[in-house]
């Protein structure tokens, strides 16, 4: 989930005594009381950040020179959101990315592992182009009046009196006294006639709206198709360019639908579910059991349970998440003042350590970085703000609560992965390596969330790329020549992994660092941990 950045300490600057990030009183405490007591507002924090971030492209990203900035500042998804932009536009971007990622790889002299991902429309409605003569926005005021039509004669010309909705059973599947909110809440509408293809509505909160804004109705499912003719253009490009991760807003069969619409050739793109709604809230077991991820967008999840509940559902939701190892990102709000300031408000920093401490595994960047003014000081902001919520975690005790949630009796690769995570806490590693083909020992290994990073080595770039998804977890491609004595190869991927953790500088001579790997080779074999201490003289 995570890599080392430009913006990172290194530990060769600190006392050989200290350990940054590590508050080792208050992550030992026995009682949640303690455990703040003992927080230390003067320690510095980790030198290597463990939430990941995932940024969302647009008009402020199209720059080779900008996206190399933001990899080299902490991004570690690039998120294509396709309810905005061309298909040009998106094919362009995927090829800037893989460019920047490339450029950045050359200069730290490794491969580095850039995921890219789609977010699909799915059951998104949203209105119609604002008519040139009103300029890019019209102002929608309180107490008059606007229809709502899926006339498409309106689709690029929406008015002060009528607004296209790109859906063309709007009209049928609303009720009179139903509230139809426009961009993100900003504009209230209570519906008070309806005809075949137009509702007339009294605007309750009015407020200027423009192009291409989404419309939501709270507690109504609108029954149409989980995905477009769009999305599933979509679907083939994200297959025919090998990209990492799907975001599919859940709905009914929605998942079930997707993978057989993916096929053979799709089934190694990881499927994350986006929860916005209270469907995907009472649903979550089963969608859980479904998918590789979930994000939970809290902006159309609040407007669905009420904005006051969404404390409530955010925990219970990330809770659950974790104990089933299934990572979730959340998205949404996260430092909406960055769009067009340096600075940030401190309730958002606030709110991204809540995130962190409530258990998620990514933040994701919204129109943060797609069209705001600064994506990369955003980027590098974020990155600092997680750094010094991590350091605020009480790891002990949420390693005894997913060991007691553990069954029992567990697999050797969930055995193995307690006994490292123990092992690093009690020792104070550095870092765990985990040598693994397919990702599973690293993201077993992430659940029990150790305070220090994850190096999961592994040959190939695909499941790299995904293993970003999960927290703490650092992939890093390994690219020598196979050696036929598993023994041998299993020690150069080691000290492929150390030489370059000390060429990062969060690793230091005599620290120490835990080793998972098989007993042989491929996938399946996890079953080995021991501990060793990183040397001067490391070699390949």
């Amino acid at each position: 989930m995570v890599w080392p950045t430009e913006g990172d300490v290194k530990l060769g600057e600190f006392n050989a005594m200290e350990l940054p990030g590590q508050q080792l009183t208050a992550s030992h405490a026995y009682t949640p009381l303690d455990h703040v007591l003992n927080l230390d507002i003067n320690a510095s924090p980790a030198c290597q950040r463990l939430t990941g971030i995932i940024a969302t492209m647009g008009r402020a990203t199209y720059d080779l020179e900008v996206l190399e900035k933001m990899i080299a500042s902490g991004m570690n998804m690039a998120l294509l959101n396709l309810n905005f932009g061309t298909k040009d536009d998106h094919l362009e971007a995927i090829k800037l990315l893989r460019l920047a990622a490339k450029n950045y790889s050359t200069a730290v002299g490794r491969n580095y592992p850039l995921a890219i991902g789609i977010k699909l429309s799915g059951q998104k409605i949203r209105t119609g182009i604002i008519a040139d003569s009103y300029g890019e926005a019209v102002e929608l005021k309180t107490g008059e009046t606007v229809r709502l039509t899926t006339d498409e004669t309106y689709k690029d010309r929406c008015s002060t009196y009528t607004i296209y909705v790109d859906f063309m059973h709007f009209a049928d599947q609303v009720h009179k006294s139903d509230y139809v909110l426009l961009d993100n809440e900003t504009i209230m509408l209570k519906v008070e006639v309806i005809s075949a293809t137009t509702l007339t509505c009294n605007i309750e909160r009015g407020g200027f709206l423009g192009s291409c804004k989404d419309v939501f109705v709270p507690n109504v499912s609108f029954d149409m198709p989980n995905y477009s003719d769009r999305d599933k253009e979509y679907i083939a490009i994200a297959i025919s360019n090998q990209l990492d991760v799907i975001v599919a807003p859940y709905s009914l069969n929605a998942i079930t639908e997707l993978r057989s619409i993916m096929g053979e050739k799709g089934k190694k793109i990881a499927i994350v579910a986006n929860i916005q709604t209270i469907e995907g809230f009472r649903n979550l077991d089963d969608i859980l059991a479904e998918v590789n991820g979930i994000m939970i967008t809290r902006q159309e999840l609040g407007s669905d349970i009420t904005p006051k509940k969404l404390v409530v559902a955010q925990k219970n939701m990330i809770a659950r998440a974790n104990k089933a190892n299934i990572p979730v990102c959340i998205s949404a709000h996260l430092l909406s003042s960055m769009r067009n300031k340096r600075v940030p408000l401190r309730s958002e920093l606030l709110d991204i350590a809540n995130c962190i401490l409530d258990g998620a595994d990514a933040l994701v960047l919204s129109a943060e970085t797609a069209v705001g003014e600064y994506p990369i000081d955003t980027v590098v902001c974020l990155a600092a703000a997680c750094k010094e919520a991590e350091a605020c975690i009480w790891s002990k005790q949420l390693f005894h609560d997913f060991v007691d949630k553990t069954p029992i009796p567990c697999d050797q690769a969930t055995g193995t992965a307690i006994a490292a995570v123990l092992a690093a806490q009690r020792s104070i590693a550095a870092a765990i390596i985990v040598v693994t083909s397919s990702g599973k020992s690293a993201q077993v290994v992430s659940k029990f969330r150790p305070r220090c990073p994850i190096i999961a080595v592994t040959r190939y770039g695909p499941i790299a790329r995904q293993m970003h998804l999960w927290r703490g977890i650092m992939p890093l491609i390994y690219e020598g020549t196979p050696d036929i004595d598993w023994h041998v190869d299993l020690n150069k991927r080691v000290t492929f992994c150390t030489t370059w953790a000390m060429e990062r500088g969060f690793v230091r001579v005599g620290d120490p660092l835990i080793i998972i790997s098989g007993w042989r080779q491929g996938s399946g074999y996890t079953n080995s941990m021991r501990i060793m201490y990183a040397e001067a003289d490391v070699t390949m």
